[in-house]
């Protein structure tokens, strides 16, 4: 949710700056997640002022152009050259001097430079509105009115606004903030003032309300407000208005949908406005239909409407609208449109839920109404933009149609005052509590010296238990000004089970340290990709998020996917996470770390290449994970499948810990990856088992040296590694202590359908000082032992 500083500011005073606003919001529980600058015109117009153009002659080497000397204020007048048809002496004009960004209608931004133009110096720009950013219209400069001074910056001229956004993650309890006025109850609150409340007079009833409402589904639609007004005229908002939309990332489109635009974020009530004569025989029913049918929505799509649960807006011959959520195409406002019917209501959220979520639409409305809205707010949020309908789009307005067929009251809750001081952990004093309760509109209906009777408002939805009301005290009190207690009572347990959560972060902190990035991703993924194992969402949000991934491979190429599309190309990524898949008739849940690993491996330097990631990047990860956790495992080779174009697996006996490889080919298809992705899954339910069992055994450093041999080697394409350092390990395990392979090479001077390996041994006797004729005697065991098993050439 974006909400506007300036637009904030009309409803509450406060002279916090946009970044201590934000940090208040966050500690009251608005948690402000970004903070940005709007301007009403890209870049401001910085750099723009007035200039009067003093002489202006034809430029001796165009016929098109003419060179100009131009007053802005300044000692030394600018000489520029402008190929405009109407530039004349004498003209005021808006010129972007040197420096100046400029931002165009069409194409890019670009600066304002000293040039020669056909061997004349150029030190400016003399603009025309699109090249301002402020319309379409390129046939001359802008001409200003003969009498604005020489060297006023533009912005003061076009009324340039600058605001800042904040970015609010509003959390799904939290549906009464959902709106400037929200907000600003907040804020209000945290600074003990009353709000602003936006004007909501009532309307003169110029004109008789011909039109009845219906609401036969009370328990699903409990309150309607209809206001009728003719003779308006549609044509675009005002600057004001366009400007506010524009600041929190919407679109104007006409005047009568922006005031409904305008009133919904500014108080948080839905609004729909109909065409009033496209409503046949002058009748609103809100109903669910007896049939399917198919019914095309504001949004050009046709959609199936279910007979008994979709509440639709009817007239007296068929819907016009589905409730809560969209209106449709028979009855929207057109640019023809001179009456029109104003829609505010009440609907029971559950329902709005389930429908919104069955048609896959969400919208500003259904976001609101599904979460509960104000129910008294209807009648005003009505008033409110029939107000500002006769303002700006004229016409004629009847008074409301408001029928309820429910009353709503407000939530009683009883605050034992012992209990919140409990809770709370420090007594903040009857009288403290009393002036937030009051500032957060929540009314004292009784006061005793143990407890309080307390009215919460219908639109806080969220606070009806005593733990919601102290949870509202505290956030607005200010979680970090409860003092701490005089004493810390702290039990120190041992625990013998394994604690996951530490262990995990112990290696996430080692991922970290070698330039894993660690990321987080939704479980949830599109409906296309169920199966027969699939866990599939009853009430999916919406098709893009509908079943819970099987695998946590595609989640992974999701994001390297987003983060290359804004030029990161080189990554390294860690994740834990979870996947889920049906056995039977059951539902099963595992545990994941996933790396990946793509593009240059290292930054780049003057002194070499760029090495990229590849398999042996994931390789040394996977020896660090068996080293950090202790662990002995068997590696696999993974011939190639549907995920994995190559690879190997780690594990022990059947169970397999971790495997690691290239991602097929058939995982990147459709994908606008650059470089090959290598991709390592760890299965952490295993792992955790084998480090149980893992038993840690002292060992003490050794007294004696250890002695290394090198062996070169020429070896079948086909043979292993890993076959070969088992085979090394099992001539003398007592003396060998390591074994590394230290290079590998392919070429014509070895033959064909060969390689040849250079491998590293350590050898080393803990007992006593190793001598050559024992080291040499391993070695030739060793040799003995690759080349009968393996047919090894040894190169000495």
């Amino acid at each position: 949710m974006n909400i506007s500083y300036n637009w904030l500011k009309s409803y509450v005073d406060f002279d916090w700056a946009p970044e201590e606003l934000a940090d208040r919001l966050t500690m009251a529980g608005l948690e402000v997640e970004g903070i940005e600058a709007f301007e009403s015109i890209p870049g401001g117009l910085d750099g723009v002022v007035v200039g009067e153009v003093k002489t202006c002659v034809k430029h001796p080497g165009a016929d098109k152009l003419k060179v100009c000397t131009v007053d802005i204020g300044e000692d030394e007048l600018l000489n520029i050259v402008c190929g405009a048809p109407n530039v004349a002496a004498g003209q005021k004009v808006p010129v972007a001097t040197v420096g100046t960004m400029l931002h165009p209608i069409e194409g890019s931004p670009f600066q304002i430079k000293k040039a020669k133009i056909r061997g004349e110096a150029s030190a400016g720009m003399i603009c025309a509105e699109d090249e301002l950013g402020l319309g379409n219209g390129h046939d001359g400069i802008i001409v200003l009115p003969a009498d604005t001074p020489v060297g006023t910056p533009a912005a003061e001229i076009f009324d340039v606004e600058i605001d800042t956004i904040l970015e609010i993650g509003l959390t799904p309890n939290r549906v009464d903030a959902a709106s400037h006025l929200g907000t600003a109850r907040d804020v209000a609150a945290l600074l003990r003032q009353p709000i602003k409340f936006p004007p909501t007079p009532e309307t003169d009833a110029a004109v008789d309300n011909p039109f009845e409402i219906e609401l036969p589904e009370v328990d699903r639609c409990a309150r309607y407000a209809g206001i009728y007004i003719e003779g308006v005229t549609i044509k675009p908002s005002p600057k004001w208005l366009q400007i506010r939309l524009q600041s929190i990332g919407l679109r104007p489109i006409n005047n009568v949908v922006d005031i409904t635009n305008f009133v919904l974020h500014e108080l948080g009530q839905p609004l729909h406005a109909f065409d009033a004569d496209r409503l046949r025989g002058q009748k609103v029913v809100v109903k669910t239909l007896p049939e399917d049918i198919k019914f095309s929505t504001l949004d050009d799509i046709e959609r199936t409407i279910r007979a008994g649960k979709d509440l639709m807006i009817c007239d007296a011959e068929g819907p016009v609208a589905v409730a809560g959520v969209m209106g449709g195409q028979n009855s929207e406002v057109e640019d023809n449109t001179t009456n029109v019917f104003l829609e505010s209501a009440y609907f029971e959220p559950s329902g709005i839920r389930k429908t919104a979520s069955h048609l896959g639409l969400k919208t500003d409305a259904s976001f609101r109404f599904e979460r509960g809205v104000d129910p008294h707010m209807a009648l005003k949020a009505a008033l409110r933009a029939t107000a500002l309908i006769l303002e700006y789009a004229g016409g004629k307005a009847s008074a409301p149609l408001d029928v309820q067929r429910s009353r709503f009251k407000d939530y009683e809750v009883k605050l034992d005052l012992a209990f919140a001081k409990r809770l709370i952990g420090s007594d903040l004093g009857t009288g403290t509590i009393i002036e937030i309760l009051n500032a957060l509109e929540i009314e004292v209906a009784e006061q005793t010296e143990t407890y309080l009777d307390l009215r919460v408002p219908p639109y806080r939805v969220d606070v009806q238990r005593p733990q919601d009301i102290l949870e509202e005290i505290l956030r607005i009190y200010g979680y970090n000004n409860v003092p701490r207690p005089a004493q810390n009572s702290l039990a120190l347990n041992f625990n013998q089970f394994l604690d996951a959560f530490s262990l995990r972060q112990k290696y996430f902190d080692q991922l970290a340290a070698n330039g894993f990035n660690e990321i987080l991703t939704c479980p949830l993924v599109p409906a296309h990709l169920a199966g027969e194992t699939t866990v599939t969402l009853a009430n999916a949000l919406t098709v893009d998020m509908a079943v819970l991934r099987e695998d946590m491979l595609r989640t992974g190429l999701d994001t390297i996917e987003y983060n290359q599309r804004f030029g990161n190309f080189n990554l390294r990524l860690s994740e834990f996470g979870k996947t889920y898949h049906k056995g039977g008739e059951k539902y099963l849940e595992n545990e994941w770390i996933v790396l990946f690993a793509t593009g240059a491996s290292l930054p780049a330097h003057w002194a070499g290449k760029q090495p990229k990631s590849g398999f042996y990047t994931l390789k040394r990860e996977m020896e660090r994970m068996v080293r950090l956790f202790g662990l002995k495992v068997e590696e696999k080779e993974i011939q190639g499948n549907d995920r994995l174009a190559y690879g190997l697996e780690l594990g022990r006996g059947e169970k397999v810990v971790a495997r690691f490889g290239r991602v097929a080919n058939a995982q990147m298809q459709g994908r606008d990856i650059k470089n090959e992705v290598f991709y390592a899954e760890i299965d952490w339910n295993e792992l955790t088992r084998l480090y149980k069992k893992t038993k840690v055994k002292y060992q003490p450093v050794p007294k004696f040296p250890s002695i290394q041999r090198d062996i070169s080697m020429i070896v079948p394409d086909s043979t292993t590694y890993a076959s070969i350092r088992a085979a090394i390990f099992s001539c003398n395990p007592k003396l060998i202590r390591e074994v590394s392979i230290t290079d590998v090479y392919k070429g014509e001077s070895i033959g064909a359908g060969k390689k040849s390996y250079l491998v590293t041994l350590t050898l080393l006797d803990e007992k006593k000082t190793l001598t050559v004729k024992a080291a040499d005697k391993t070695m030739n065991r060793v040799f003995q032992k690759l080349e009968s098993d393996f047919g090894v050439e040894i190169r000495k």
